[in-house]
């Protein structure tokens, strides 16, 4: 078994259980690169040709992770509530996320007035958080 380093922005090196599990979960994962907030590891990376994200705390367990999608893959429900009641706001963003506890939200990064919204909401449509 070999052991491997990958590091981070600012040369702070991510601890192998944490590679490790990461790469447990995504093995087809490529173009990786680390980054540390905090106590928090996050990677970004392509998966299917699509830009995913992974967070990981320091103990290496697995937080959730974001994929992007399209406007098409919206659950049908968030589609309504933005045309509902953000017409106005032109989306810049769109992640799919799956949670540690099983949940899969989606989180839409929109714009009005020159400032970035970023909205949260559950597959029904209803707005978990909204912040700028």
């Amino acid at each position: 078994m070999s052991i491997f380093t990958i590091w981070a922005c600012d040369s702070v090196k991510v601890p192998a259980k944490i590679q490790v599990h990461f790469l447990e979960m995504e093995p087809n994962a490529s173009d990786f690169v680390w980054t540390v907030e905090g106590n928090i590891y996050q990677v970004d990376y392509h998966l299917n040709n699509r830009h995913t994200t992974s967070y990981y705390d320091k103990q290496g367990l697995w937080l959730e992770t974001e994929t992007e999608i399209t406007v098409e893959e919206l659950a049908h429900d968030v589609l309504q509530t933005l045309k509902t009641k953000m017409g106005e706001y032109s989306i810049v963003d769109i992640e799919l996320v799956n949670t540690r506890n099983g949940e899969t939200l989606y989180e839409v990064d929109l714009k009005k007035g020159g400032k970035i919204y970023d909205i949260l909401f559950d597959p029904t449509g209803k707005i978990l958080r909204k912040k700028i």
